[in-house]
């Protein structure tokens, strides 16, 4: 007989927020790996080639993309908090807060 406890599966996950967290993960590498469009001189913003400033713009871009990914993921993967032996739920908070949205108390 085994000794560990009886833990409850976790809340199904969103697989279509997954899979779009995931699009919004590939979307920066698919455009940095296509060198052949971005590797120009021109425009020049600033006095900085095209070739330059554009990785800059991907700098900024892929910081939301992740945020943004991030955050869908843990609207996709809700987390119910169990108690520390891993046997029930703590779904009757005697504090009476309400759960955030993005599943944490």
């Amino acid at each position: 007989m085994s000794t560990t406890p009886h833990r409850h599966e976790a809340p199904p996950a969103n697989k279509g927020l997954l899979v779009l967290a995931g699009v919004l993960l590939a979307i920066p590498i698919v455009a940095l790996l296509l060198v052949g469009t971005y590797a120009k001189d021109e425009p020049r913003l600033g006095g900085f080639p095209f070739f330059i400033w554009y990785q800059f713009l991907w700098v900024i871009l892929c910081s939301v993309l992740t945020y943004s990914a991030y955050r869908i993921v843990l609207r996709a993967r809700p987390h119910v908090p169990m108690n520390p032996e891993g046997d029930s739920y703590l779904d009757d908070d005697p504090s009476g807060r309400a759960p955030r949205e993005d599943g944490t108390r």
